[in-house]
């Protein structure tokens, strides 16, 4: 039997000595077995608490290849402290033809021994969660003296030398920026688009993102509450932002996911966030009304004509079931032709070939990284070894070990299709039931990127290069497709 070993310890406080032990032990096993070893994987410093460890996916990817049948561990809990990636990660194994072996506890193959294998793992998982318990008093204790916990830390702060949080010259008065920003009525989107102009980046080095600016409108820390589980002390931490700004912001948020957000049924609006006004750009959103006859209709309605006034489009409104039928028919049109199928379906598995946008990235920083790994090997060579020396160089060592996991976790999470699989995905669209609220969101979610509409004609925008389709509201009115689109006052 040939098999891998794999060691692994989880703090920086143990040593490499602990390694050795590991291999030691699982060396002794495999000798007295007559089990070839061919290959060692070591994790140091990673918790088995999850599967981010490079060593450990990297091993799980190489089980594939067949060229080992058995993993040998010191002890089970060196594979994993989690039973769910534990039955995860061996269920994959399994699958190659690999088991998992512990050179220490003496586990036997038939029913016995996977009464044992779960009770071990559930120690092990056991041991961690009594651990994590005591962290917690620890961090809880820190929370009540509002003192920093670790973790990413919160944009716009610096933490001081006794834990406790001050603010950053540098930081602050953007989030303060985009708080007063939002509050005078400027979309998230723009906000984004605005701080990555000025070249503003995350805690993490990363471009803005609506995640980002959504996080922190939402973070209560910057109206000065100290917050850590459910542990909230007001004035604990320095303001950027005043309770009332705050409060405002977050009025204003509620009231816009209200207005903005999509119904169920007949007055559900499928269009929300994809229908833009041609003459302000700004969002149009549904609101309905009931004419004097009783009827009601359904409209979208460019917001800054709702109450502020500041649109002078020549429509005002457009009625929501005319606009979804010009829409749809579109789509329908060009989901029923051959040859545009099959050409989507050619540049979807020509895409999926070309490499994951981060995978670039990811490896040339695992490069430069190793670069700089070797620069201070070669500088402690040279006889420049201090404490900044060392604490550099274990720093890049966690940033590699970091990427490693990065870039197979990108790996294993890129699927391929065949062009045929592709072909007959597109294919079914054809199938799906357009007369029904969750038949047309689904082609509008999938195809259409956005629809602008102009004093005299509609532009759709699909989800694909050159997929722009421009309509008058001629020629719409000519083709007998629709009629009534538009309305020069709209809903009461």
């Amino acid at each position: 039997m040939k098999a891998v070993i794999y060691a692994r310890y989880s703090s920086d406080s143990q040593r490499e000595e602990s390694i050795d032990g590991q291999i030691r032990e699982c060396t002794q096993y495999c000798e007295k077995n007559g089990i070839t070893i061919v290959n060692h994987y070591i994790d140091r410093a990673f918790s088995a608490k999850t599967d981010n460890r490079p060593e450990f996916l990297q091993m799980i990817k190489d089980s594939a290849k067949g060229n080992f049948e058995a993993i040998i561990v010191w002890k089970l809990d060196r594979f994993s402290r989690n039973r769910y990636d534990s039955a995860h990660y061996k269920a994959l194994l399994r699958k190659n033809g690999v088991k998992v072996v512990s050179a220490t506890e003496n586990i036997a193959d038939g029913p016995e021994g996977i009464i044992l294998e779960s009770l071990l793992e559930g120690m092990a998982e056991y041991y961690s969660a009594e651990l994590s318990v005591k962290v917690t008093r620890g961090h809880t204790e820190n929370a009540l003296k509002c003192k920093y916990n670790g973790g990413t830390l919160t944009f716009g702060y610096r933490i001081d030398e006794d834990k406790h949080y001050q603010l950053n010259p540098e930081t602050a008065p953007v989030v303060l920026e985009i708080f007063e920003m939002y509050d005078s009525g400027i979309t998230m989107q723009k906000i984004c688009d605005y701080l990555n102009e000025k070249g503003v980046k995350s805690v993490r080095g990363k471009n803005i993102d609506l995640n980002f600016i959504r996080g922190i409108l939402h973070n209560p820390r910057y109206k000065g509450d100290y917050v850590y589980r459910d542990i909230v002390i007001p004035d604990g931490i320095p303001q950027i932002v005043s309770r009332e700004l705050y409060d405002s912001v977050q009025y204003r948020i509620a009231t816009s996911r209200k207005a903005t957000g999509r119904r169920t049924d007949d007055d559900a609006y499928i269009f929300t966030t994809k229908l833009f006004c041609g003459t302000c750009k700004s969002y149009m959103v549904g609101e309905s009304g009931t004419s004097c006859t009783g009827n009601k209709y359904h409209y979208y309605r460019c917001v800054n004509t709702k109450k502020k006034k500041l649109c002078d489009a020549k429509h005002k409104s457009i009625r929501k079931d005319k606009l979804e039928e010009v829409v749809i028919g579109h789509i329908k049109k060009m989901l029923m032709d051959d040859g545009f199928v099959n050409h989507l379906a050619t540049k979807a598995f020509e895409l999926q070939e070309k490499e994951s946008s981060e995978l670039p990235l990811l490896r040339k920083q695992l490069e430069e990284t190793e670069k700089g790994i070797e620069n201070m090997l070669n500088a402690i060579q040279a006889g420049i070894l201090n404490d900044s020396t060392k604490k550099r160089l274990d720093d890049l060592e966690v940033l590699k070990s970091e990427l490693e996991a990065s870039i197979i976790k990108e790996e294993i999470r890129k699927p391929t299709y065949t062009f045929e699989q592709i072909y007959f995905y597109i294919m079914s669209f054809r199938d799906v039931d357009t007369d029904t609220v969750k038949g047309r969101k689904t082609l509008v979610d999938h195809f259409v990127n956005s629809i602008v509409v102009y004093d005299d004609k509609i532009l759709i925008n699909l989800n694909y290069k050159k997929g722009s389709k421009q309509i008058s509201f001629k020629e719409i009115e000519n083709s007998g497709l629709s009629s009534g689109l538009v309305s020069s006052l709209g809903p009461s």
